[in-house]
């Protein structure tokens, strides 16, 4: 008997107390009931630089690798499939007597090393970016120069050579090339055979002779081969001034 009264006075108090309070001022105290009586979350800003994570920026070397850019005018591109890989090298500007080249590795995203090239070849500063798919510009960053690999090609000795034409089509544009085949013997005495192709309407960004830019190379199984090419190219990164 003893317990049910307790139990009634219990539930008395309980009633007595909804009916004064009500259940909305009552709702703080339950939550910390089952949830400990902490601290309630809070949502803080993220900060800027998480928000937009800086890139990581590759080095560049401190020499350009391709053509002789003398005969290279500001507006010239030309794209190439090395391989898996798709590269386009355009030159975007003049700045006294060097040009601002964009190296651009056409992936996603869109890697582009805008290099200032004096005319002794020479990579006198470089900035780096990216590009989404979508459009979204990564911040430019200036990127660090380092000491280009000197490769020395092995001396072969000339075994052979021809010289013809070849039609070729390059993105619906049909080029009229010079085709050059060399043939070479290694110390070895083995033969290697190096075919190419060059016309006079492509820049001689990538590599040129004095038949013109490069259309295509083959040596061994190595292939290097022109995509497209223009005289429009314009900067897609803002070089910071």
């Amino acid at each position: 008997m003893y317990h049910e009264r307790v139990a009634r006075r219990k539930r008395s108090l309980y009633d007595e107390l909804m009916s004064r309070l009500g259940l909305p001022a009552l709702l703080p105290f339950l939550a910390g009931c089952f949830f400990g009586g902490g601290q309630s979350s809070r949502v803080e800003q993220v900060p800027e630089d998480l928000r937009h994570p800086r890139i990581v920026v590759p080095r560049a070397p401190d020499r350009h690798g391709y053509g002789d850019l003398s005969r290279v005018s500001p507006g010239a591109w030309a794209t190439y499939r090395e391989g898996g890989r798709l590269l386009t090298l355009a030159a975007v500007a003049a700045e006294g007597d060097a040009l601002w080249i964009e190296v651009i590795d056409e992936g996603e995203p869109r890697q582009i090393s805008a290099r200032l090239v004096g005319p002794d070849g020479v990579i006198r500063k470089a900035y780096y970016g990216e590009i989404s798919s979508d459009g979204r510009k990564s911040a430019v960053e200036p990127q660090p120069l380092e000491q280009a690999d000197r490769i020395v090609p092995p001396r072969l000795a000339e075994s052979g050579r021809e010289v013809g034409d070849e039609s070729v089509v390059i993105a619906g544009k049909e080029l009229r090339a010079r085709k050059v085949t060399l043939r070479f013997e290694d110390l070895e005495g083995r033969l290697i055979q190096d075919v190419s192709l060059w016309h006079q309407d492509v820049p001689p960004l990538y590599a040129g002779s004095p038949d013109g830019g490069l259309v295509r190379r083959q040596t061994g199984s190595m292939l290097v081969e022109l995509v497209d090419f223009g005289k429009d190219a314009r900067p897609l990164l803002a070089i910071p001034r």
